[in-house]
């Protein structure tokens, strides 16, 4: 299966997603399956690393939170393609999950593969759902939307 990684839109990052999305995917493995903006931190620190440029390295600038910032920014903002004939829209690649009570990212794939993985990723969409709700419920053209959604909820 071939995977394409690219930018959301709107998303300001100065670099080749095809590239940052397989550093990205290597830390999560090397790292037992977990990606956090600490490893993406440290990974972009050496000039020679293809994560370097997305980052502010003056301190005067920009603390180390600052860069955790923007290493959480990049790893919500990469999405992936799957090319095959059942999807070829893209998807986010690496959701957060919480594990041991350590809230890191995983891929996609791996979290909707994990049975508890998966739970905590659909019930995530269902909180973003209902929040949507709340902020739209006043528009009578949804009514239908929030029907289904109590359809599919069982409610």
């Amino acid at each position: 299966m071939t995977m394409v990684y690219q930018w959301k839109s709107g998303a300001s990052i100065k670099l080749d997603p095809e590239v940052a999305g397989a550093v990205l995917e290597r830390l999560r493995t090397t790292h037992n399956g977990r990606l956090t903006a600490e490893a993406v931190v440290t990974e972009a620190q050496p000039r020679t690393s293809p994560l370097h440029d997305a980052f502010e390295w003056d301190d005067r600038k920009a603390g180390r939170k600052w860069r955790l910032e923007q290493a959480s920014h990049m790893i919500r903002s990469i999405e992936v393609i799957r090319l095959t004939p059942e999807q070829s829209k893209p998807i986010r690649a690496f959701v957060s999950v919480l594990r041991d009570e350590d809230r890191s990212y995983t891929s996609t794939a791996h979290a909707l593969s994990d049975p508890e993985l998966r739970a905590q990723v659909v019930s995530q969409a269902w909180r973003d759902l209902e929040a949507w709700r709340q902020r739209h419920a006043e528009l009578i053209e949804f009514a239908a939307v929030f029907t289904a959604m109590d359809q599919a909820r069982g409610a």
